[in-house]
């Protein structure tokens, strides 16, 4: 359409005035609040892990692949160049374990489900100066849908998950010096595929999944606690505020419905209070903590098999939710990795269509250069634990 004409001086002033404006508008990138297609994996997978890698490339590991099995895939983005490569296989294959990224750069896996549907002992790490995974000596028992923090000396925790067919409560505790693992202090409760933040006073916060209440973990006492009572949520979403607290949002119920209802816990109290609702109860989705101080929760899934792609955000100043653009793609079982501009990037999971490669990205209202970790809950569990699911889907 052509612009109006004006005939007045003052309205050609104005125009004058706000063409380098609109241009620059234009010119800054994608709208504020706006999802945008980034580009696909090489392959697609679900239920994988993603980090964010100290040079600003997103290593993904593992997941299932469309044949519904464990893959040894590893792939890498390059946010500079917006380019995916395919990196070195792992040395197993595996779904339901741990990822993280250890101070000297190098990324720790631990454990999870094999091809066989085997527990795993198996661990390796990645080093993105050689692009290559060494394999190191096996955990003593093998665990599953376990969590894993980084503590404030550079250690690593392992807690709980499915050990010998039970929902544990034992820890390890590897050490990057030696590359080895020793036994931790066992939680109060038992633990598994729960959320794992670490607090600002260096305690590590667990919750949600299946299992027992939350408790804190105290690396200077070597010691846990426990922390209040909070409705039970399975597949939660889990991110920090900017207050030091912690948003824990929808989830399931231990009768299988899903979950509106949001709490957040208060680390100088050690309590936790009532956050508003979910505008659409969903589990499996994902979202963190943005560059602008809100938190973003997006897609998901719901116990009917319904696959969403609405999303949402909520506002600690104000303490209310409110309605974001919806992703390009309904997915669940996707990962979602904070990149060094701010924004966020989402890839794969399960869709409509099958197994995802596509990724897209999320531009908050204020972009800037932060390191603010996404908390996505997701993992494999055993028939025993899945009942609030349809055994002929994989999650």
């Amino acid at each position: 359409m052509k612009r109006q004409v004006f005939v007045s001086i003052i309205a050609l002033a104005l125009l004058t005035l706000r063409t380098p404006l609109a241009q620059a508008a234009t010119s800054s990138g994608p709208a504020p609040g706006t999802w945008t297609m980034a580009p696909s994996m090489p392959a697609p997978v679900t239920s994988h892990e993603a980090v964010l890698l100290q040079d600003g490339r997103v290593l993904v590991m593992g997941g299932e692949t469309v044949l519904g099995v464990p893959t040894a895939v590893t792939q890498m983005f390059d946010p500079s160049t917006r380019i995916w490569s395919a990196e070195a296989d792992m040395h197993t294959a595996r779904i339901g374990f741990t990822a993280i990224v250890l101070r000297n750069g190098r990324v720790l896996v631990v454990g999870g489900i094999g091809t066989a549907m085997n527990d795993l002992e198996s661990v390796e790490i990645f080093d993105p100066q050689t692009d290559r995974w060494t394999l190191l000596p096996a955990l003593p028992q093998s665990r599953f849908s376990q969590s894993a923090s980084l503590l404030p000396d550079g250690r690593v925790l392992e807690v709980g998950g499915i050990v010998n067919h039970i929902i544990a409560r034992s820890t390890l505790i590897f050490d990057p010096m030696r590359d080895v693992f020793v036994s931790g202090p066992a939680t109060r409760f038992p633990h598994a595929q729960q959320g794992a933040l670490t607090l600002r006073d260096g305690r590590i916060l667990i919750a949600g999944g299946y299992g027992g209440g939350p408790e804190t973990y105290d690396p200077r006492s070597n010691s846990w606690r426990a922390v209040g009572t909070t409705p039970a949520r399975i597949r939660p979403t889990m991110a920090p505020l900017p207050d030091g607290s912690v948003l824990l949002a929808g989830g399931t119920d231990r009768q299988g419905r899903d979950l509106s209802t949001v709490s957040v816990f208060h680390p100088d109290t050690n309590r936790w209070t009532v956050a508003g609702q979910l505008r659409a109860p969903r589990n499996s989705s994902i979202g963190g903590l943005l560059s602008d101080g809100r938190v973003l929760v997006a897609g998901g899934e719901q116990v009917n098999e319904h696959l969403l792609r609405t999303a949402e955000l909520y506002d600690p100043r104000v303490r209310a939710w409110t309605p974001a653009a919806p992703m390009k793609f309904a997915r669940s079982g996707s990962t979602s990795t904070a990149l060094q501009d701010g924004t966020l990037l989402v890839c794969g999971g399960s869709g409509y269509a099958g197994t995802l490669s596509s990724c897209e990205r999320f531009h908050p209202s204020t972009v800037q250069a932060h390191t603010s970790r996404m908390w996505v809950l997701h993992g494999m569990l055993p028939p025993f634990l899945q009942s609030n699911r349809n055994p002929e889907r994989k999650s």
